[in-house]
């Protein structure tokens, strides 16, 4: 135990340093009151949520799963500090405008691990997530995250063009809980992207890591989780619902 605990604090601090965070909830709202609480979220966001200075938010759209056709919505920080900073103004707009709209449901925080993603300099900006939700025993995480600082590497030495952003739980969830949020231009773009770029980059991990390696350590990967530890959601933003984004 004294180990795993060492081995715990040194990914949080290596993966925490200057990583951005999320702090997320769930938005549950009724189909007839959608159309309504879109146009009143819209406004609230280009009120307080587009200048420079201002909380950032991203909003999206579940696709599929249980909380389909609801929303997830999130404050963007490039750091823990920032959520002492409440925007008492802006919320207590939101909450005249949209408070009975909609359900908000959970709070949790999720740090980015900046040796777990795939940040390239040139990619395309687009808007539909496939979203790999993991939940890994204590015991575990080094097989965990392993792989998946590998995987960073071996798509920046393959040239793999699109993002993959990888964040854990920090508070708020119950157990190991990351997300490996994997960025395409539609699912047409995700169906090319699984394609030869994936090939392109497990054959640069196997290069790297040695022969078989990426199968053996995603196996790794599997025995480390809990029972049902794996789960797929669909994402997709909502632009109008969203800070503007930033520029490179």
């Amino acid at each position: 135990m004294k180990k795993i605990l060492i081995l715990f604090y040194t990914l949080f601090s290596l993966n925490f340093s200057a990583a951005q965070v999320l702090q997320w909830r769930l938005l549950e709202v009724a189909p007839e009151n959608m159309e309504e609480f879109m146009a009143a979220a819209a406004k609230k966001t280009k009120m307080y949520n587009s200048k420079e200075g201002q909380p950032r938010y991203l909003t999206y759209r579940i696709l599929t799963g249980p909380n389909a056709q609801n929303l997830v919505r999130f404050q963007i920080a490039d750091s823990i500090q920032e959520l002492d900073v409440v925007d008492t103004k802006g919320n207590n707009y939101w909450q005249k405008t949209t408070g009975s709209l909609h359900t908000s449901k959970g709070n949790s925080i999720w740090v980015r691990s900046v040796r777990g993603s795939h940040i390239p300099e040139d990619a395309k900006r687009v808007d539909h997530r496939r979203i790999i939700f993991y939940n890994y025993k204590d015991e575990g995480e080094a097989d965990f995250w392993r792989f998946r600082e590998r995987v960073s590497k071996a798509m920046k030495a393959s040239g793999y063009e699109q993002w993959m952003s990888v964040f854990y739980c920090s508070s708020g969830c119950d157990g190991n809980w990351v997300q490996v949020r994997f960025h395409h231009d539609g699912f047409s773009g995700e169906r090319s992207d699984y394609g030869a770029p994936l090939k392109k980059m497990i054959e640069k991990y196997d290069e790297l890591y040695g022969t078989d390696a990426y199968e053996q350590d995603s196996n790794k990967v599997d025995q480390s989780l809990i029972p049902n530890g794996r789960k797929i959601r669909h994402h997709q933003l909502m632009p109008e619902l969203s800070s503007p984004r930033r520029s490179k």
